[in-house]
């Protein structure tokens, strides 16, 4: 439920995008923006100071101490800089540039200010092309990081799914927002069943805590299932996927689950919203404690008792920061029951669900410019992170991928993940 400083990167991306206007068409690179290319790559050689290289606009998103843990976890990735490769501008003050590092070249789209001193304005990590990558090598590396994890790639077609390459496939781990997979295909199947339509409206009638953006709308705020399910998909938000599951239904996810073939669904009832997930990590420890001891209809007995008091802009949401918290308290799933959620949604699902799954491709331009379809869920907490993806490739072939990394004892490094797997998408190309 926390931001991680790869996430807040984008955050400062997107910002930029959204004050910066359209698309411009491509030009020659500015000297400003072959300056801040090669002070860049040197700050990520040395982790100096990056307060005089971006702006202060991006330093409140991204501060100082973040942008030099990326630089740690480049290096530590990638090995040693070697310089900066190619620039592909956008405009005089934008464009992709290539950093060589000893065992890849790291993407970035790089944006500076067009006025002086010409600061970084935006940067985001858009992928990487790792010499000599296998996915034995990426296997090897999910391996060794600290804590539980859980890798499949499985290929896809008229049968059950194939998986080529796994690591403890069957292991239940914490996923964070990918359960919301469940709510996208319960609410599918009722649409195609002509019980509902994307068209249907309902109104805001309930809040849950960031992330997202519907905790400060109007009480009453009409809103299609379609824009409830877009928006749950591809920025996670927690308000609109409260309230699709209230309109889908708790009891009628649950039936989805077992339809998918979901090991772990009798882990995930009573299947908690993101509210009372919340609630229940950042209120009284005796109310942990009851949850904890309840058996399942005594958790749907809680659930209901607390039902009327549940607000999430009263919950402080800097609890969600720091060390985990109560990770029993969560959504679970194998690797094997998200390739088969994924599997599901090809092969069930309608073209509507599939468009809304690829709204976020979960992986940089370059990279989906590559591929014919990516459709992504991922989802993420101090010490939990999950990244699924449907991906088919030009040569028509369809295939999940996906990978969990739980850690009770401490937070998860996100973009460890979050790199490794889109080199796994990357070979499937």
């Amino acid at each position: 439920m926390r931001m991680s400083i790869w996430r807040l990167i984008l955050l400062a991306w997107a910002g930029l995008l959204c004050h910066g206007g359209g698309a411009a068409t491509a030009q020659e690179p500015s000297p400003a923006l072959h300056a801040r290319a090669d002070q860049l790559v040197a700050l990520i050689r040395t982790q100096s100071d990056p307060a005089a290289l971006f702006s202060p606009a991006f330093l409140a998103q991204v501060p100082p101490a973040q942008v030099r843990a990326i630089s740690v976890q480049l290096i530590g990735q990638y090995g040693a800089v070697r310089g900066l490769g190619p620039i592909q501008p956008r405009s005089p003050e934008s464009g992709q540039i290539d950093i060589e590092f000893e065992r890849a070249t790291v993407h970035m789209m790089l944006v500076v200010d067009a006025q002086e001193p010409h600061q970084i304005a935006g940067l985001l990590i858009t992928g990487a092309d790792v010499r000599g990558d296998s996915m034995a090598a990426i296997l090897a590396e999910v391996r060794a990081l600290p804590g539980l994890t859980g890798l499949a790639v499985a290929r896809l077609g008229d049968g059950p799914p194939v998986i080529e390459t796994s690591l403890e496939p069957d292991r239940p781990l914490a996923i964070g927002s990918t359960f919301k997979l469940f709510i996208l295909a319960e609410l599918d199947r009722q649409i195609r069943a002509g019980e509902r339509r994307w068209s249907d409206v309902v109104t805001l009638d309930r809040y849950s805590i960031p992330s997202g953006t519907l905790q400060s709308w109007p009480a009453g705020s009409p809103l299609t299932l379609h824009s409830l399910a877009a928006m749950m998909i591809s920025v996670s938000d927690n308000t609109a996927t409260d309230r699709l599951l209230h309109a889908a239904g708790r009891e009628n996810v649950e039936r989805m689950m077992i339809r998918i073939g979901v090991g772990a669904a009798a882990r995930n009832r009573p299947l908690l919203s993101t509210l009372e997930m919340a609630r229940l990590k950042t209120g009284p420890a005796a109310a942990l404690a009851a949850w904890r001891a309840a058996d399942e209809a005594g958790r749907r007995r809680i659930l209901a008792a607390d039902r009327e008091a549940a607000d999430g802009r009263a919950i402080d949401i800097t609890r969600f920061t720091g060390n985990p918290t109560a990770l029993d308290v969560e959504w679970y799933a194998s690797p094997a029951d998200l390739v088969r959620t994924m599997d599901w949604l090809r092969r069930e699902g309608s073209d509507t669900a599939r468009s809304i799954l690829a709204i976020n491709g979960g992986v940089g331009a370059q990279l989906r410019g590559q591929l014919a379809y990516v459709g992504y869920k991922g989802g993420s907490e101090p010490g939990v992170i999950n990244l699924t993806w449907l991906v088919r490739n030009r040569a028509g072939a369809w295939y999940a991928v996906t990978a969990g990394w739980n850690n009770p004892a401490a937070p998860v490094e996100e973009g460890r993940l979050v790199a490794l797997m889109a080199r796994a998408v990357q070979l499937l190309r």
